[in-house]
């Protein structure tokens, strides 16, 4: 949901120089998003159904400016496999505008409803859009 989105964004915002790849931290290659997934994108106008997972790795993380994750885990599997690579990994929560936030972490919805999806796509675009007014900030 998140890469889906932000590709949207980035060329809606006309930002060409910014690359983004989804890689799974424990995900096994080559599986199709859950249909909910489809589901609440295809909501959104944006067609998610022929991507597929892919695995990070040492190279994908060294290569990377920036790394945003959902969850700790996320965070801690990276920087096993790339030590001192936490100084460019961002939760993607702290780019949200809640005023008060009780984590910065976004649950995995895998196995969830439906709306479940839907209030995790929308701590997402939040999320991104913050993301997208820092990246502007930054650059």
């Amino acid at each position: 949901m998140a890469e889906g989105y932000l590709v949207r964004r980035l060329k809606e915002a006309g930002i060409k120089d910014v690359i983004v790849a989804s890689e799974g931290t424990s995900a096994t290659e080559g599986f199709h998003p859950t249909q909910e997934t489809v589901d609440v994108m295809k909501e959104e106008a944006i067609d998610v159904s022929g991507y597929v997972s892919s695995c990070l790795d040492r190279g994908r993380i060294d290569n990377a400016d920036i790394i945003l994750v959902m969850e700790p885990y996320h965070k801690e599997k990276i920087e096993s496999f790339s030590p001192g690579s936490g100084k460019k990994v961002f939760f993607l929560r702290e780019f949200s505008s809640e005023k008060k936030k009780e984590n910065i972490f976004i649950e995995d919805p895998i196995g969830k409803s439906v709306d479940f999806y839907r209030k995790v796509f929308a701590l997402i675009k939040d999320s991104i859009e913050g993301f997208l007014i820092w990246l502007r900030e930054k650059k």
